[in-house]
């Protein structure tokens, strides 16, 4: 089954709190920006835009863009003193804390950069057809004005790019899905599958996301049970997303389905719940008397009826309307206090 790729840009990763959340839904988190801030940042590939035209040839301008405030920064930081400089007077404990997760997600593959791993390149290029006339606009405006100018425009370019990777992915092996929230709504950028979503995202379940640690987030949603649950959550959302509803009515049944969900296990839950109590006593009063004499096969008997509640639940969460939203539920139950 495809891969589900979540795309978020570089300059909204400010909580590693929040990717937790994010690979709770997604498989995979592609980072815009980080790419360019790599090469520009970290391995220093590039002194100026001219070195870097000279490696990287003929590009678009929306990456060019997103270039050139990586080297506009680089050279700021290089004036004031250099980046080993910078990064003391920064240091602090939860900005050590979000680079070494982020580290570690990077190596065990959880969060991607690499633009060959998603891009058909014809797709992407159409797409960059479209937008570059806004970006020029944008361009015009802020020559020779301040350096926030430029930043507010490498902020859009890394918003569109995000937009345009998810209308340029390779179909067969992945789903992309960019979900930082965007004020650019862009005819054949923006869809009804990333609004969906990002419509559950908002809504997500309230729990004590920062105790939780990535093996317990891997573990939990390897478990098959809960593997099923999420494919039919990403089957409602393809499935509703081709429909012609707005996005108004998609929200609509999302929540009415989802409540109608909600109410429909806490009435069997209240039912499992007295129907476990009559049992419990009716094991009290039999269990001497089973004991004393050896009854041991009643005693399995009357031992047997929890696991038929168990069983009695899972069809109830199967057959319920709003299943689809299961997982959403199983998060909820497996991660709050």
């Amino acid at each position: 089954m495809n891969e589900l790729i979540g795309i978020k840009n570089l300059n909204s990763f400010q909580d590693i709190n929040d990717i937790k959340r994010e690979l709770l839904v997604f498989d995979k988190i592609f980072i815009v920006g980080l790419h360019e801030w790599t090469e520009v940042i970290e391995k220093q590939m590039f002194k100026d835009s001219r070195s870097l035209l000279e490696q990287k040839g003929l590009m678009s301008l929306n990456d060019f863009v997103i270039y050139q405030g990586y080297l506009t920064m680089n050279d700021m930081v290089n004036e004031n003193g250099g980046w080993k400089k910078y990064h003391e007077n920064k240091k602090n404990p939860d900005l050590e804390f979000r680079n070494q997760n982020l580290e570690y997600l990077i190596q065990e593959k959880k969060v991607i950069f690499d633009y060959d791993e998603l891009n058909s390149r014809k797709k992407y290029n159409d797409v960059y057809k479209q937008i570059t006339p806004i970006i020029e606009s944008k361009l015009n405006d802020s020559t020779n004005q301040s350096f926030t100018k430029l930043f507010d425009l490498c902020n859009l370019c890394h918003d569109l790019k995000t937009r345009i990777i998810s209308t340029s992915y390779d179909e067969s092996k992945f789903t992309a899905i960019p979900f930082d929230s965007s004020i650019y709504s862009i005819e054949g950028i923006t869809n009804t599958k990333a609004e969906t979503y990002n419509l559950i995202l908002n809504d997500f379940p309230i729990i004590e996301i920062e105790n939780i640690s990535w093996q317990q987030i891997f573990d939990f949603k390897n478990d098959p049970q809960v593997y099923n649950s999420i494919w039919g959550l990403r089957n409602w959302i393809t499935n509703i997303s081709k429909s012609n509803k707005t996005p108004g009515e998609i929200e609509e049944e999302y929540r009415y389905l989802k409540n109608k969900y909600e109410q429909a296990i806490k009435i069997h839950k209240l039912k499992i719940s007295n129907s476990l109590f009559q049992t419990s006593i009716q094991i009290t009063a039999e269990l001497i008397e089973n004991v004393a004499k050896l009854r041991l096969r009643k005693l399995s008997d009357l031992l047997f009826k929890f696991n038929e509640n168990k069983i009695s639940l899972m069809e109830t969460e199967l057959k319920s309307d709003g299943s689809q939203f299961s997982y959403l539920f199983k998060i909820k139950n497996k991660f709050s206090k």
